[in-house]
């Protein structure tokens, strides 16, 4: 592991403590919520359905992801500018041994399997929460909800545990040399190939697929950022983002042209 790694993640630990710090501290009824470990066992090897071999990070550029679609409620932060979408586990094992497509799993996910409860609380402290708030997309329905529901209660992981882990991450690429880039590129109409070797040279990967871009038409008819999909080895996801941790996508769903917009604000 290298000291420039360590220095990066000591760092990124730090903004996203005075995150949930500052999230408890105006918060009315504060739950102290003791920090989950950077990827908990429960994420590398989860208690239910968890032989499955990936993960996608989906992390959102915030001003295009609400500049397309529904767009997100008035209340929506201007910071930070990279949000939290999800994390997102792959077929298990059982799933792709039936012949279950993909993009079926795509589009049900926990809901394929019985007995799932879409009303279930998700079990946050409140620290914990308004840090959601701040760097998840407030749409017109709760993602987080959402998220929760379809991603992860299936698979046993408890909330606090998973949602503080993805925070983590996201914290960790926005805190990055390639975060920096996409924050200085914003009002720019930028390459995908400039993207993509911002990308590599900060996480020193060539690893074909392990990010994909998704632009969309913002409501001026432009191309425009959305979001970003990391994939990773669900086994070495504690790696992250160290270049063993990433893995070729199955599946190409990189949509964005050669050329298209970071958008701001």
């Amino acid at each position: 592991m290298s000291t420039a790694y360590h220095r990066m993640a000591h760092r990124v630990r730090g903004a996203l403590g005075g995150l949930i710090l500052a999230a408890a501290m105006t918060g009315c009824a504060p739950t102290a919520v003791r920090p989950a470990l950077p990827v908990a066992d429960s994420v590398i090897s989860p208690p239910a359905h968890g032989d499955f071999g990936h993960y996608t990070l989906a992390l959102t550029w915030q001003p295009g992801f609400c500049a397309s679609g529904p767009g997100c409620r008035p209340d929506q932060p201007k910071a930070p500018l990279i949000g939290l979408h999800g994390l997102w586990a792959s077929r298990p094992q059982p799933l792709i041994a039936a012949g279950v497509p993909p993009q079926r799993w795509w589009a049900a996910g926990c809901d394929i399997y019985p007995g799932q409860d879409s009303t279930a609380p998700v079990a946050v402290g409140s620290a914990t929460r308004q840090a959601l708030e701040q760097s998840v997309a407030h749409l017109p329905d709760s993602l987080v909800d959402h998220e929760y529901h379809k991603h992860v209660q299936c698979f046993g992981i408890p909330a606090e545990t998973f949602f503080h882990t993805a925070l983590e991450m996201r914290a960790l690429v926005a805190q990055s040399d390639f975060g920096a880039a996409l924050q200085g590129w914003q009002g720019q109409v930028v390459t995908r190939d400039a993207v993509m070797e911002a990308f590599g040279a900060t996480f020193h990967t060539r690893t074909d697929r392990a990010l994909q871009l998704r632009c969309e038409h913002d409501h001026a008819g432009r191309d425009v950022l959305t979001q970003l999909w990391f994939t990773l080895k669900r086994e070495r996801v504690a790696e992250f983002p160290r270049p063993g941790a990433f893995f070729r996508a199955p599946e190409a769903q990189d949509n964005c042209p050669a050329r298209f917009l970071v958008p701001a604000w």
